[in-house]
């Protein structure tokens, strides 16, 4: 895009050089220039444009085999959390269960 706006920078100049006081010949030859140089300007960015667009077709599969391959991460995550989730209750109950009952304050009669 730099590169357009100074070639465009650039016409604007010649152009103004054509005419600010250059003969016909000159001046035609300056514009015949400036027509080459914006056509030259156009088929690069269609080119660069097109370029583009087969590197991001390129990486389509790719992005889409990361997404899967993070969606798969974040199940198996949510899956082993749970695991010890319930693991760690399971251990609290048996704790739970086996400590020894407190002894009552006032003996039985």
């Amino acid at each position: 895009m730099k590169r357009i706006t100074s070639v465009a920078m650039a016409l604007t100049a010649l152009f103004g050089l054509a005419v600010s006081g250059c003969d016909k010949k000159t001046s035609e030859d300056l514009k015949q220039k400036a027509e080459e140089t914006k056509q030259t300007v156009e088929r690069k960015a269609k080119e660069a444009k097109e370029a583009a667009d087969k590197q991001i077709e390129k990486a389509k599969p790719k992005l889409k085999e990361f997404g899967e391959k993070a969606k798969d991460a974040t199940q198996e995550a949510m899956e082993k959390t749970k695991e010890a989730a319930n693991s760690a209750a399971e251990k609290l109950k048996e704790a739970t269960n086996t400590s020894p009952q407190p002894v009552s304050p006032t003996p039985a009669p």
